[in-house]
């Protein structure tokens, strides 16, 4: 009779979750991750068949909190899509390496399933990939400006795109 498993799917998925949100993808190892679990390597691989297959379950993961996150974000004071997108860009800046994880991915295709947006919306898909720039340019480090400037981009943007 095989030793009965110690070490949860859930539990690996929630130590991971917590590396990659201090560190980023890329410090995560199933050596470091074992580690951290107090474990050899193999419940990691009797788990998940390689570290893609483990990296695509923390996408999806932090994808789900995204858009939990969108939702608790919700400012009255705004239309529920402009509200979404400052929450969104909000998300990026607050957590980067889930943001960096999510989007490198590939498990996301935000035009084919509608997760942020409608695609076939103009103004939610503008706003979308306005935003989406936004963030892009802010991890990069060519856009150094501070989180209420950006409100205020986003916001005229909105209107300027919702003008036309």
């Amino acid at each position: 009779m095989p030793p009965k498993k110690q070490i949860s799917k859930e539990q690996i998925i929630d130590k991971s979750y917590e590396l990659v949100r201090k560190k980023g993808a890329e410090s995560l190892s199933a050596r470091i991750l074992a580690k951290e679990l107090n474990c050899s390597t193999q419940p990691i691989y009797m788990s998940f068949c390689d570290m893609n297959e483990l990296k695509n379950a923390l996408a999806e993961k932090s994808m789900g909190f995204l858009l939990q996150y969108i939702e608790n974000y919700s400012d009255k004071n705004y239309s529920p899509l402009l509200s979404k997108m400052l929450g969104y860009v909000q998300f990026a800046n607050e957590e980067k390496y889930l943001y960096q994880l999510i989007f490198s991915s590939q498990i996301v295709n935000l035009n084919k399933t509608g997760t942020l947006v409608d695609s076939d919306d103009e103004l939610e898909l503008n706003m979308l990939i306005y935003a989406h720039g936004i963030i892009m340019m802010k991890s990069f480090g060519t856009l150094t400006i501070e989180w209420e400037q950006i409100r205020k981009m986003i916001i005229n943007a909105y209107e300027q795109f919702q003008s036309k």
